[in-house]
């Protein structure tokens, strides 16, 4: 059985450029500006796209359409422009969440360069309303927002969120908050968010490393990638932060609305953290976390410009160690997005991540670098295998979404890059021969995602473990149903949902190749 991805974009109808008419005064920020959002906005059963490409023409929402076709409705649905009736801002890190509680996902993007960023209500009806006036999120003032991550991290029931600000200057009174951490004020479908920095500990916390070789040097907020994540086994989110220039942050959730700082620098050394991805890649029951940085190939006398690469930290009870080396996953280029999925259906959980940089910084190739496809052997190694699988791309990859979007139970993905000809490729997975199970949570409202959930599902001696995480792999997010790898086996023996408030769903003898929706307890 082999795993084989094919390029479907041109049959599922995705074309479109990706540039600028403005562009940032940052060349950075218009190299991996823009972004995309994967998630089922109209409640159909199929993984929708949002995709945020620049000024340079509206922004884009496929709606899927079954069998990996899709059409672009954003004009329809009110999210093409937001600058005008034809023009738009420059935008980053499109987000889908239920931020408040109804049932159906609203949109978050990100506004760069001092563009505002804005906030869109999903109506329920294919259409979506600008609700950024009076939600708190038109105070924002960082310079740069360039990705988005919820979760509930107070436990009361609703998505807060977390926003990230690379290239954003610090400096007295004017980032003393630092516009990171939002919590989520929502009452009577009124939505508000509001800035909470400061009194959950981030703030100014989050600016005590020295960066190290960076771009504008000290007081310059770095952070690309944020996820919320149970680190630790409590039911509290801890914050997992990809930042560049040595200032990546692991933040432990202390459950009273406050978070302390467990970064320990001999451990998180991701010189140029910009994409994440978080899983149980080792099936120990807890969650590891993956970060992608630049791994450059020696010159003619042995020197590297970039000499660490990517880091595979391993999560033993909240404490990280860095097993990279001897995971084989070290070696990624100029990395950039990232998901933990099981790409080959056999209940291991694979790595794959894009990369690509417009300067080559010969002799490392990172303007026609390959993606990388590390596929797990199931001993805690993996082998890069894209070429074999179909996904030796070279774009300038940035964004990335893993999601089952022909719902044929194996997990396909979807890039957007810098190709001029068209700015997306859909990668179809045609693997066959492996069993799968896909499991969708209907939350108790407001957390009506179940963000922060555990599913853990068993067979033989195999426990998988997936936790719902409305996260980003860097300006991008991937879907919150969750598709389980089987192997060969005919049946879970046992599945087990850890819903977020502690109320749990035990089923047994559940058949495989099928999609199962479970409510929460109380619904």
């Amino acid at each position: 059985m082999s795993t084989l991805f094919v390029d479907a974009t041109e049959e599922a109808g995705i074309q479109y450029q990706h540039g600028y008419l403005n562009p940032p005064d940052l060349k950075d920020l218009e190299e991996f500006g823009g972004g995309v959002a994967a998630g089922d906005y109209d409640g159909d059963g199929l993984v929708d796209l949002f995709i945020a490409r620049g000024d340079i023409g509206p922004n884009l929402l496929y709606r899927n359409l079954g069998n990996n076709v899709f059409e672009d409705v954003a004009m329809s649905a009110g999210v093409a422009h937001t600058k005008s009736s034809s023009e738009n801002y420059r935008h980053s890190g499109p987000a889908f969440a239920d931020v408040d509680g109804d049932g159906d996902l609203d949109l978050f993007v990100g506004g760069i360069e001092f563009d505002p960023s804005f906030l869109f209500r999903n109506e329920g009806d294919g259409t979506f309303t600008d609700v950024t006036p009076g939600s708190g999120l038109d105070t924002l003032g960082a310079r740069y927002t360039v990705s988005a991550g919820f979760g509930d991290y107070d436990l009361d029931g609703d998505l807060d969120m977390f926003l990230t600000h690379w290239g954003t200057e610090d400096g007295p009174g004017v980032r003393s908050h630092t516009e990171h951490l939002w919590r989520n004020d929502t009452r009577d479908g009124n939505i508000r968010f509001a800035d909470v920095s400061v009194e959950a500990g981030i703030a100014p916390d989050i600016f005590n490393d020295e960066p190290v070789a960076s771009s504008f040097g000290d007081g310059v907020d770095y952070t690309f990638t944020p996820t919320f994540a149970r680190m630790n086994d409590d039911r509290y989110p801890d914050l997992l932060i990809a930042a560049d220039f040595l200032t990546s942050k692991f933040y432990i959730n202390n459950g009273d609305g406050t978070f302390r700082d467990a970064t320990d620098r001999s451990v998180i050394q991701d010189r140029n953290g910009m994409g994440s991805a978080v899983g149980d890649y080792d099936g120990d029951g807890d969650l590891d976390w993956f970060v992608t940085s630049i791994w450059s190939v020696p010159d003619e006398v042995g020197e590297q410009i970039f000499e660490l690469g990517n880091r595979l930290y391993l999560n033993t009870g909240g404490e990280l160690s860095d097993v990279t080396e001897s995971a084989g996953v070290q070696d990624g280029g100029w990395g950039w997005g990232a998901c933990f999925a099981d790409l080959d259906n056999d209940g291991d959980l694979d790595i794959y991540h894009t990369n690509g940089w417009w300067v080559p910084f010969e002799p490392s190739n990172f303007h026609v670098d390959e993606s990388r496809f590390f596929q797990s052997d199931g001993n805690g190694t993996f082998l890069e295998v894209s070429e074999g699988a179909g996904l030796a791309d070279t774009e300038r990859g940035y964004a990335i979404a893993c999601a089952d979007f022909d719902n044929d139970g194996d997990m396909d993905i979807f890039q957007a890059h810098r190709n001029e000809t068209n700015a997306g490729t859909l990668w179809r997975n045609d693997t066959s021969g492996r069993r799968y199970l896909r499991v969708e949570l209907n939350g108790l409202p407001p957390n009506t995602e179940a963000a922060g959930a555990r599913i853990r599902v068993t067979t033989g001696e195999r426990t998988q473990l997936r936790e719902i995480m409305i996260g980003s792999n860097f300006t991008s997010q991937n879907p919150t149903v969750q598709v389980f790898g089987l192997d060969d086996a005919a049946e879970v023996e046992v599945l087990e949902v850890e819903w977020p408030d502690g109320e749990s769903t035990t089923m047994r003898d559940v058949a495989s190749d099928q999609t199962l929706r479970l409510d929460h307890p109380r619904l």
